[in-house]
């Protein structure tokens, strides 16, 4: 029996009779539903699109007001450099604040402002790694002609450039500041079209009051264009439109497309208005709603014929502006709603059916199930967790032959993912992509490991048993490594290679390359423990781990690829398991690493080092434990925290040349801790270095 002669019969048999049914009542109940739907959707748009225009102007209304009291209380603390650290972080306080600016009545003017292409490339003076700007404009002192000093900042508060600047401009002749000093309460000016960005901005001013008097006015400038990105992510349907508009004069406020907000008028930027913008049907029923007076109605668009309904709603006289919301939907995108109907339908009609429905269910049973188990091991190979439970038997052709290729894919992609890094094999088969040689630069940690002594043991165990303790070892680094997400590159000889950050991003990769050595160690030391008992000899792991911008990808011939990583950080990481062998140490460290994730590990210094190859010298840390983790496998004893805490003291001042006071701080450890490696080696390295 073929699959399309079966499923057929049955749909023709038994549903198309029922799909009828349903169809014919579904369009019958589909009017009513609609509007319904329509009218809570819309009506649950302009409230958000009310809410979110508040949520844009209040909190920094009220950041405004704190820098006023502020002011109010120490004038003086604003002509001081320092004052620019507040502004700054009011700026940073909410991504629609463009700039945040005090201005008092002597004429003195501070202000902080993001910096974004535009306004780097509207003067040349300008740093082009500048992202933050910092200006003051100095009191009036008998001349209108006075200087604006400039800072810029490429990340605050590193300056990258600075210059000064003659200026006449005078803040207190502005129209929203002379309102704020004659209502002394928040004033809301614009919008206006911003000519650096191109979009509309608004400026909020607060009155800074000090003993009853005005003197100054706190100020922001806010991008609209954070509410335009709110109108296009919240919509009432997929194709409706949310504007917000200035009831007075028609200016657009919102607009899902920003670009629409603007245009160039006589060379010079300008808002739109309603009856003037690039959208038919916002212009249809704006002119629709001037001429009824209705606020909500339907009208059919003169672009594609659709039937779409407008509505126009007023914020709250809280709000202090005429704004208003006004929403366009066409009434297809609620189509959807016969789905509901219909199952409705399904409910009804099951009494009438009971018998049809009994019968698909049997033989949709019976035919389904080797399907579900094809799906299920389809899942399975793509995240490489291979099932091994055998199909159930179909007499269906097409799904017999289905099955057997599965198994012989299964099988395939099985033997590949054993010589592929598994991270390698999941992107492959996700993203279809076909390998192909070529590196790219990332930021990666990488992993290397040894064996102490392996070639003494090599000479002196059985192959046979030689290799079993090395597959048990090999099994327990790698799978330390995937508990942590990292990637096995290669086996070198009786050492591992590995790396975290790719093919798959990572963003706590140094943390879990630490967590990952870690768990490798200290489950070698249970292993030792048991081969101990057995009368087997240990092997002692050694690691060495390090972060940098390496290269990573597939190298090799177009015949036979390899994916790895190369570079310096490679064989810096390299160069750090070997010096395990110096120190008598298990896990070693570059400072790169103790660097990024210093607060959550313990890790005490050995010494600085220059690898060959390299001109610079950098310490390495012996990494002991994880602070931050409540895992009995990585978290820190008690006494490797205190090693770590006396080992800093004295490598503080081997590092200052104190060798004496540094030789005895490792006696003192080596009395605590007879056997430590390090210890012993940086107190010959001090004997060796004191004078004679």
């Amino acid at each position: 029996m073929r699959l399309s002669a079966a499923m057929s019969a049955l749909f023709v048999l038994l549903s198309i009779p029922v799909l009828i049914f349903i169809l014919v009542y579904s369009y019958e109940r589909n009017s009513a539903a609609i509007n319904v739907t329509l009218n809570e959707v819309v009506a649950k748009t302009k409230g958000a699109s009310i809410e979110d225009a508040r949520n844009l102007i209040d909190p920094v209304a009220a950041t405004l007001a704190l820098i006023a009291a502020f002011a109010a209380e120490d004038p003086d603390r604003f002509t001081k450099e320092e004052s620019r650290e507040l502004l700054y972080r009011s700026l940073i306080s909410a991504r629609q604040i463009d700039a945040v600016f005090v201005s008092f009545e002597d004429g003195f003017h501070r202000v902080v402002t993001r910096m974004d292409d535009d306004r780097r490339r509207s003067d040349a003076k300008i740093p082009p790694s500048a992202n933050w700007h910092s200006s003051y404009i100095d009191p009036f002192s008998g001349s209108p002609r006075r200087h604006r000093h400039r800072t810029f900042y490429d990340t605050w508060p590193h300056i990258v450039g600075a210059y000064d600047i003659e200026t006449i401009e005078d803040i207190r002749t502005l129209s929203g500041y002379q309102a704020a000093k004659n209502t002394r309460e928040l004033v809301v000016e614009g919008p206006w079209p911003n000519p650096d960005t191109g979009y509309p901005v608004i400026t909020l001013r607060v009155p800074i009051i000090a003993s009853g008097q005005f003197i100054g006015a706190a100020s922001a400038n806010l991008t609209l264009n954070v509410l335009s990105e709110f109108l296009t992510s919240h919509r009432a349907s997929p194709h409706s439109t949310t504007v917000i508009a200035n009831e007075a004069d028609g200016t657009i406020i919102a607009y899902p497309d920003a670009r629409k907000g603007v245009r160039l008028q006589n060379g010079r930027l300008e808002l739109t208005k309603v009856d003037t913008v690039d959208d038919i049907n916002l212009r249809e029923a704006h002119r629709l709603r001037s001429a009824t007076g209705n606020d909500d109605f339907f009208f059919q668009s003169t672009q594609d014929r659709q039937r779409i309904s407008a509505s126009f709603t007023r914020f709250p006289a809280t709000f202090r502006q005429p704004w208003e919301v006004i929403t366009l939907t066409p009434t297809d995108d609620f189509v959807g709603i016969l789905e509901r109907t219909n199952r409705q339908m399904i409910a009804l009609i099951a009494v009438l059916t009971v018998v049809e429905l009994g019968l698909i269910y049997l033989f949709a049973r019976w035919l389904s199930r080797p399907i579900e188990y094809v799906s299920r091991e389809l899942r399975s190979v793509e995240d490489l967790t291979f099932s091994h439970a055998a199909p159930p038997s179909s007499y269906i052709h097409e799904v017999k032959e289905l099955q057997a290729a599965v198994s012989l894919f299964e099988t395939s992609l099985r033997s590949f993912s054993s010589f592929v890094p598994l991270d390698v094999v999941r992107l492959l088969i996700r993203t279809g992509t076909p390998l192909g040689l070529g590196v790219e630069p990332k930021f990666m940690t990488v992993f290397f490991s040894d064996l102490k002594d392996f070639s003494t043991l090599a000479e002196q165990m059985a192959p046979n048993d030689l290799l079993a303790q090395l597959s048990v070892y090999f099994e327990s680094v790698s799978n330390a490594i995937a508990e942590e997400s990292g990637t096995v590159d290669k086996f070198i000889g009786d050492g591992v290679m590995a790396f975290w950050g790719a093919p798959v991003p990572c963003e706590d990769q140094v943390l879990r390359g630490c967590r990952g050595a870690i768990r490798a160690t200290r489950r070698m030391e249970a292993l030792n423990a048991d081969w101990g008992r057995q009368g087997r000899p240990p092997l002692h792991l050694r690691i060495g781990l390090h972060c940098a911008d390496v290269l990573v990808g597939n190298v090799g011939s177009a015949a036979r690829l390899s994916y790895t990583v190369m570079g310096d950080g490679v064989n810096v990481a390299a160069r750090l398991e070997g010096l395990n062998k110096t120190f008598g140490t298990a896990i070693c460290i570059s400072d790169s690493i103790y660097e990024a994730i210093r607060p959550d590990i313990v890790a005490r210094p050995i010494t600085k080092i220059r690898v060959k190859g390299r001109n610079r010298e950098f310490m390495v840390y012996e990494l002991l434990g994880i602070r931050t983790s409540d895992d009995p496998e990585l978290r820190a004893t008690e006494q490797a925290v205190l090693l770590c805490e006396r080992t800093t003291e004295a490598s503080a001042c081997f590092e200052r040349g104190e060798l004496d006071r540094a030789a005895r701080h490792y006696q003192y450890i080596l009395r605590d801790f007879p056997g430590d490696g390090v210890a012993k080696s940086m107190l010959a390295r001090c004997s060796a270095e004191l004078p004679s």
